[in-house]
């Protein structure tokens, strides 16, 4: 009794001390294998799936006994048993127990075990493994033995339990501390905005004197073709670039959500004359194909918000690819939707990260160049609009989202012209 309470002092101390599970799994198999000295111990979990148990530690097990005990399945033999019902089994003859794995039977006659003990792992009313005892003596286990082994599972089970709660702390508290990154970067991001938007009103103003003067001068007359037509250059670049500015504030102010009917195609057209001068420096082709569509019931300034946002992502996806580099944008009607495609001949989408790509904080950008928020709003802008927002990968090469939105009632049932 001394030696099995020593045992049981030992693994209780080191579950007190350590977080390590594997220093835990580690001492009390060394323990339990001086229980006589003849013993050989195994320990298993559970599969995240549930289906299977691993072989998380041993001690006394031969090359032939470990490989049969690599990965069982459970409800099969004495440890799935075990790792099912929770149940104690304690055998005295494991080479003709029936309830012997089958195919471990010929290695444990093999072997010489005889008598076997297994024992549930469990913390919070949940099985989490399974640890157990082979003899090779005769002797078979006794009450005190059974007892002991089901008390340091138990102390197992508390350790298993501690490291869940603590890499779960471990996992929240840097999700906070990327949350606290994301306000201080909106922060920041929402100061640039309205410098952009005082900027941009700065800038404004000599535009529009600028366009004016040459209106002006144009009217005036007396020029020769060559100056008229440079005084027309200066007014259309004169016109995009106050467009542009125009669409800076747009994006910049900020407003009360207000639904009104919304051209998906105008709002596109205004997104892709803001991103114009980067799509043309990065020698990015636009192809637009804007359909008939009557006009959805949308806050203009969020669907720009997800347009801009698409188009941005699959500037970027497309910016370092070599070879032709399209945009392909098309508006148009789908039963009674709306629809808004972009498409680009970019990488793709990895198809590990297909089915995360739009949950919040999550990126594949390096850092400074994606706050993993983008998509995730979008989604939800989206959503809030009894919309849906998808995305997968082109046959061809290349990622394809799609929005989709519900048409007013009144023009569900028109001709869509």
């Amino acid at each position: 009794m001394e030696r099995h309470l020593k045992i049981l002092h030992t693994v209780a101390q080191t579950v007190s001390r350590s977080l390590d599970v594997d220093e835990v799994l580690r001492t009390a198999l060394d323990a339990l294998t001086h229980v006589t000295g003849h013993e050989t111990s195994s320990l298993h979990l559970v599969s995240a799936d549930g289906k299977s148990l691993y072989l998380k530690g041993d001690r006394g097990l031969s090359p032939g006994l470990r490989r049969v005990n690599e990965v069982m399945p459970m409800g099969q033999g004495v440890i799935g048993n075990v790792a099912v019902t929770g149940q104690t089994y304690c055998i005295s003859d494991a080479a003709s127990s029936p309830m012997t794995f089958a195919p471990a039977r010929e290695v444990v006659k093999r072997e010489g075990i005889r008598g076997f003990v297994c024992v549930s792992i469990h913390s919070r009313g949940k099985i989490l493994g399974t640890l157990s005892l082979g003899r090779r003596t005769e002797t078979p286990f006794d009450e005190r033995e059974v007892a002991l082994l089901e008390a340091t599972a138990d102390q197992i089970g508390i350790a298993l339990d501690n490291a869940r709660l603590y890499q779960e702390s471990v996992r929240q508290l840097e999700e906070l501390k990327l949350a606290q990154a994301q306000l201080v970067h909106a922060e920041k991001l929402s100061a640039v905005g309205e410098l952009a938007s005082g900027v941009a009103h700065e800038i404004n103003n000599p535009l529009t004197t600028i366009l004016g003067q040459v209106y002006l001068l144009l009217e005036h007359g007396g020029f020769d073709d060559y100056v008229r037509d440079k005084l027309n250059i200066i007014g259309e670049e004169t016109s995009r670039a106050a467009r542009i500015v125009q669409n800076m504030l747009v994006f910049a102010r900020r407003y009360t959500p207000e639904r009104r009917p919304c051209s998906l195609a105008e709002q596109m057209q205004r997104v892709l004359e803001l991103k114009g001068y980067q799509l043309g420096h990065d020698r990015v082709r636009v192809v637009t194909d804007f359909a008939p569509c009557p006009p959805v019931s949308a806050d203009e300034n969020r669907i720009q918000q997800v347009l801009l946002n698409l188009v941005q992502n699959a500037h970027q996806a497309m910016a370092h690819v070599p070879g032709p580099r399209v945009l392909t944008v098309r508006t148009g009607r789908r039963d009674a939707g709306a629809f808004v495609e972009v498409l680009d001949t970019g990488p793709g989408i990895p198809a590990d990260v297909l089915p995360k790509i739009f949950d919040p904080f999550f990126t594949t950008k390096p850092p400074g160049e994606g706050s993993g928020l983008g998509l995730s709003v979008s989604y939800g802008i989206v959503t809030e609009h009894g919309g849906m927002l998808t995305a997968e990968n082109r046959p061809e090469g290349g990622a394809r989202f799609v929005i989709e939105l519900p048409l007013p009632d009144s023009a569900s049932g028109g001709s869509g012209a």
